[in-house]
């Protein structure tokens, strides 16, 4: 049951909703502001509602996962692990997809996992005014949350598996983001 469940987990991540949604609007989002198949670069390329609804597809994908996992009587976090793997690295996009935190975030919703998701807000929105580098705030937002569910939850691996594949994304888009910015300024 759990290949069975893995395969439709990684492949709900991979509906890559940020693509889809950009093509309505004649956009491939991939070439415009981040590149990133995600909420935030669809906001800054084609505003609030379209990104409110990625938003809530990319929850979505993360709760059905948790869902069917439920019914098949699998490990909720493995499942979402490979929900936010398939949006992380969609097949159909070259495995370059979005950066897996709303999928996880409806994910651990779905899973009862939601001071897990409620310690990330509050860190991101208490530490952004200062900080104001959203990448960084995501992956230390996201080991914070894995922390403090780890220490109030119990130990879950898949739960911290989850947190790493999300961490690894962020840490080669800050990578990345530096490449370009030695570019510029060398």
């Amino acid at each position: 049951m759990y290949l069975l469940i893995s395969i439709t987990s990684y492949l709900l991540g991979n509906i890559p909703s940020a693509y889809l949604l950009g093509k309505i609007y004649q956009i491939d989002i991939r070439t415009k502001g981040s590149g990133n198949v995600g909420t935030m670069n669809t906001r800054a390329t084609l505003g609030w509602r379209p990104a409110l609804l990625v938003l809530i597809m990319d929850l979505a994908k993360g709760m059905a996962a948790v869902y069917l996992a439920q019914v098949a009587g699998v490990d909720l976090m493995f499942a979402a692990s490979m929900a936010v793997l398939g949006h992380v690295c969609p097949v159909w996009l070259k495995f370059k997809g979005g950066k897996g935190l709303a999928v996880a975030a409806g994910a651990l919703i779905a899973a009862g996992y939601t001071l897990t998701v409620i310690v990330f807000l509050i860190f991101f929105l208490l530490t952004y005014p200062l900080v104001k580098k959203d990448n960084w705030l995501s992956l230390l937002g996201t080991a914070a949350a894995a922390v403090i569910s780890t220490i109030f939850c119990g130990w879950d691996g898949f739960l911290i598996l989850l947190a790493l594949i999300i961490c690894i994304k962020h840490i080669g888009v800050i990578i990345q983001n530096n490449k370009e910015f030695n570019k510029i300024s060398g």
